[in-house]
């Protein structure tokens, strides 16, 4: 986790006012976090940090490929990601999280961001991880495998279903 001190943020000794931060993340800032989901990538993290008296606003945006299994032909895949996000953390005499709003004691000297930016990398990856193979003049897809697809989709097709047929009777009344 030392690695991960190079994401704190010195709250007591900076001004009032808007700050920005860069952070490039690589395999070795997902390596920190237990039971990663993403191992590899290369993401660049654009922090805004709006610093007021009782709060802090953090715009968040996060840009860069992790790497993923494709979830049409199981080929490793550089998965392009891209999203913006915001948290909101207010000083209070109480520790605890509330959706995007996170409540520190008001005596906090620095904050540490590495967990919220992993989470909003994970956020930004998509729900269907696929790769779009016209794009690619040397696409990374498993042949083997979309070819396989293709003839089981094909097959489907040409397999005729009585229950359907009973089923589109029963509409033509």
């Amino acid at each position: 986790m030392a690695s991960l001190n190079n994401f704190s943020i010195p709250v007591r000794g900076i001004k009032s006012g808007l700050h920005q931060f860069k952070f490039h993340l690589d395999s070795s800032f997902f390596s920190e976090f237990e039971d990663s989901l993403i191992e590899e990538g290369k993401v660049d993290v654009l922090l805004d940090f709006d610093k007021r008296p009782d709060m802090f606003v953090l715009d968040v945006e996060v840009q860069g490929t992790v790497k993923a299994e494709c979830d049409r032909c199981l080929a490793d895949i550089n998965l392009p990601i891209d999203g913006q996000f915001q948290l909101i953390i207010k000083l209070s005499d109480h520790e605890s999280e509330v959706d995007e709003v996170v409540y520190l004691p008001a005596e906090t000297t620095e904050i540490n961001v590495a967990k919220y930016i992993y989470e909003f990398v994970g956020l930004s990856v998509p729900m269907m991880k696929t790769y779009d193979c016209q794009s690619d003049n040397l696409p990374p897809c498993d042949q083997a495998v979309l070819t396989r697809l293709e003839q089981e989709e094909k097959d489907q097709k040409e397999t005729k279903n009585p229950i359907w047929d009973e089923l589109n009777k029963l509409s033509g009344n």
